[in-house]
């Protein structure tokens, strides 16, 4: 007797798909073919040596017959194939049309989400929707497809219910075992305390409903086993990779058999539903020539013997089935970190620059709204500015969003790759970037200096530097650290140890691993700037700042670290020039006399709250712009802000370190064995210059400080001189909410629809109400939308200032004036 289905969409899924109401085990083969667009090799090579063929071979296969689902990660790689193959584009308008070429995301990239900008991840799938749909091709996927990231930002959820995505596929989190990563044996995993602990033996799931601390809520399947796992269902030997089977072909009707015996004997265990998701999509492999004819076989032999009803289908149409069934899924808010740490801090320049990148063009297009003309409409004002701005800012846009790739923005490309395409991608970028600015640059009346810089000292190398927030001492004898920072009512000393101190650690990592994180490897600290040679502290007093330099030799290395102090400030800005030598990397340490068990820090689409220790000792976590560790005694605690994405770790208790530069080479255990899945090598010897600050904070935690928005004045240091106008503060003037708890992280020309699109980002609680004003008219219809831009719900108007309630940590709002 046939199984009768209590969810009727849940029969409707079954039927169209083929599966029989009867069978209670299901094994879904979701096939993709991974593609990064330029990791070991650059965009050209990959695409004449394998993306073309793929993409004709996919055609081939899915005409052949009409059942067959074959999914695509992003668009960058079809939008070359739709320019190059122009023949070709009415079949595949109407195979993506009818889901048959089944897009997993509308992403250009497979974006990482641990480092880029919010704001630029959200670009990443809006210009790539917005490409569809001049294509017309009518496609939103409600599915992001994330296989090979390295680790994923906690507040995943928010990002992507800001976008309008409810499903989620990931791979890559903290604690998992995947092929060739390290010599420790399989029964090692999963790592104790990791994320892969508690979803295989704590809830002993693959699928869960990931949950961040706004609320917002997606449907999420984990590839335990890799995203290729069923890439050798025809095959016997190692792998499929790059086109290529490292064994020989099997397509008997035994050998098909025993691989999905296999397959649902490793998933099984860990499905809370009828169904299993087996991922085939390994690195630009082809489709598997008449995969259904395989699965039929199978089906038609040993169906009845197994009761396993094998089906090729999408991750979409897995995770629909498997929503039938929410109800039996956990809810678990997680920060699947650390995967791996080195790349945090990975060839710093590509991370610095696409972070400058992306806070310029924000910049520039919230200066493009401002009216020259106060009678200019923002349409008027657009035409003013002229088209050669748009066409810069639309270039530079497309580089920014391509380097969010997770084997760009990360660092882990061969440094021939990074010197032939990433690295001059954005140099144009960001020249292109700088000249719009200019093109929108509002003439400001120079700043009028309302105090004088801070009292200062400097005695027999002893420098002293007193404003009425803190009094600040630095020693040449210390190698020109900090010594002594006294604050507050009763000048207390918050530093336990020099602070400002550069340590210098020998790493046998690579470019996506410390050395610490794997077997064989090792991670030690070898010396401080406490001991470092010829320290020289020199002071240059301005109209209302002092900037000072300490120059030191530490390490084999030139090390400059300048610091600019305001008399009306407690914030102090801070910039280290210098590099690593090979196989070192060097961080900044400030130990403080506070005690605490976690970092709080900001990540693409929301806050996080870090332990000080997970997996490895030390930890070092992806910060985006903000760390802070508060203090469990006292509402003193120190804030670190970040020139861009850094590693940031807290060490006991109350020290807080950040890695400033890293130049290692390539994974190798023991000294000599490669590690197989980690084929590029890469060096960072140049000179470069990372820029932070620091703030003694004594208000409690970060939202009491209200560091979201101080980050903004605090960071111009890296995009601009101390003493430049202040373009941000003119930006921000273009509109203003009433809420202290609400930033306006983007002003934007709508891409779809009418009007501009303004980003709100929440840091207080879900649904507070919150008034938008536009500063310079009133606004006369303000509509919710989705960070697509598709229209969500109208929004009350009352004197001309829209009322938001944040669904949560992102909003996103039309506004036409």
């Amino acid at each position: 007797m046939e199984q009768i289905w209590e969810d009727p969409k849940e029969e409707l899924l079954r039927r169209e798909l083929g599966i029989p109401q009867g069978a209670q085990k299901v094994l879904v083969f979701g096939e993709t073919s991974h593609w990064d667009p330029n990791w070991l090799y650059t965009t050209e090579e990959y695409y004449e040596s394998r993306i073309k063929h793929i993409l004709d071979a996919v055609i081939t296969e899915l005409l052949k017959d009409h059942r067959r689902i074959f999914s695509l990660e992003s668009i960058y790689f079809l939008k070359l194939y739709w320019d190059r193959c122009p023949e070709m584009r009415d079949i595949f308008r109407q195979l993506l049309s009818e889901g048959r070429m089944r897009l997993t995301g509308s992403g250009i990239t497979t974006p990482d989400t641990v480092l880029p900008a919010t704001e630029s991840i959200i670009r990443d799938y809006l210009e790539g929707q917005q490409w569809l749909r001049e294509k017309e091709i009518e496609v939103e996927p409600r599915l992001a497809y994330l296989p090979d990231d390295f680790g994923y930002s906690p507040a995943l959820p928010s990002l992507f219910r800001a976008m309008g995505f409810d499903k989620v596929g990931i791979t890559r989190i903290d604690g998992m075992y995947f092929i060739a990563c390290d010599l420790r044996i399989k029964a090692s995993y999963p790592r104790p305390g990791s994320s892969a602990e508690v979803l295989q033996e704590q809830y002993k799931t693959l699928d869960f409903v990931w949950r961040a601390t706004d609320g917002s809520e997606v449907l999420c399947h984990w590839n335990a086993f890799n995203y290729f796992q069923g890439d050798m269902l025809a095959s016997k030997g190692i792998v499929r990779w790059m086109g290529k089977t490292y064994g020989w072909s099997a397509r008997s009707s035994r050998h098909i058999a025993r691989r999905i015996r296999g397959y649902v004997k490793a998933l099984q265990p860990l499905s809370r539903t009828p169904y299993m998701f087996c991922p085939i999509g390994c690195d630009f492999n082809d489709p598997i020539p008449d995969l259904l004819v395989l699965l039929d076989r199978f089906n038609e032999d040993y169906y009845a013997k197994t009761g396993v009803w094998a089906v090729n289908a999408g991750l979409d149409d897995y995770l629909n089935l498997v929503q039938c069934h929410r109800d039996d899924l956990p809810v678990l808010e997680m920060d699947p970190n650390p995967y791996w740490m080195g790349f945090y801090a990975s060839r710093q320049e590509a991370k610095l620059r696409c972070n400058r990148i992306v806070r310029k063009l924000v910049l520039a297009e919230k200066l493009s709204a401002l009216p020259g003309d106060p009678a200019l409409s923002p349409e008027e004002q657009s035409e003013r500015i002229g088209v050669e701005f748009h066409d810069d800012m639309k270039q530079a846009w497309e580089a920014a969003v391509l380097s969010n790739h997770h084997d760009f923005v990360t660092g882990t490309s061969p440094d021939r790759v990074w010197l032939e395409e990433q690295q001059p991608l954005l140099e144009h970028a960001e020249a292109l970037v700088d000249r719009a600015l200019e093109r929108v640059h509002v003439p400001t009346e120079p700043s009028s200096h309302t105090s004088s810089p801070p009292l200062w000292t400097l005695v027999d190398g002893r420098l002293t530097v007193t404003t009425p927030q803190y009094t600040m001492v630095l020693d040449e004898q210390r190698g020109g650290a900090i010594v002594s920072f006294q604050a507050g009512p009763g000048k207390v000393e918050l530093l336990k140890e020099p602070a400002n101190d550069l340590v210098s650690y020998r790493d046998s990592g690579g470019l996506w691993r410390m050395g610490h994180e794997f077997l064989g490897g090792s991670f030690k600290e070898k010396g401080r700037s406490g001991a470092a040679k010829n320290v020289r502290i020199g002071v240059a007093e301005e109209v209302d700042y002092l900037e000072i330099h300490v120059t030191c030799e530490f390490a084999g290395k030139l090390y400059v670290r300048w610091i600019w102090c305001r008399f009306d400030s407690p914030v102090i800005r801070m910039r280290l020039v210098g590099s690593a030598a090979k196989r070192r990397t060097i961080t900044c340490r400030f130990p403080t006399m506070f005690s605490s068990e976690e970092l709080v820090m900001n990540v693409p689409g929301g806050i996080a709250h870090r332990p000080q220790y997970k997996l490895y000792t030390p930890t070092f976590w992806p910060a985006r712009s903000f760390a802070h560790l508060k203090d469990k005694e006292s509402d003193w605690g120190l804030a670190v802000f970040l020139g861009g994405p850094a590693a940031v770790s807290l060490r006991h208790g109350g020290l807080m370190e950040w890695v400033a530069f890293r130049n290692v080479r390539k994974e190798k255990a023991f000294g000599f064995l490669p590690i197989l899945a980690h084929p590029a090598a890469g060096t960072d010897p140049q000179q470069g210059s990372f820029d932070y600050a620091i703030w003694f904070t004594d208000k409690g935690d970060y939202r009491e400080n209200h560091l979201p928005m101080e980050v903004r004045h605090a960071l111009r240091a890296a995009m601009f001189p101390p003493d430049s106008p202040d373009l941000d503060s003119l930006a921000n003037s273009v509109v203003t909410t009433d809420n202290p708890g609400v930033v306006v992280s983007a002003v934007k020309p709508a891409d779809r629809g009418e009007g501009r699109i303004v980003r709100l980002r929440s840091f207080g609680s879900k649904g507070e109400l919150t008034r938008l004003r536009w500063t310079h008219a009133p606004i006369r219809k303000a509509v919710l939308v989705d960070a697509r831009e598709r229209d969500l719900a109208s929004l009350a108007i009352e004197n001309g200032e829209a009322l938001v309630h944040a669904p949560g940590a992102i909003t996103s709002v039309r506004i036409l004036i």
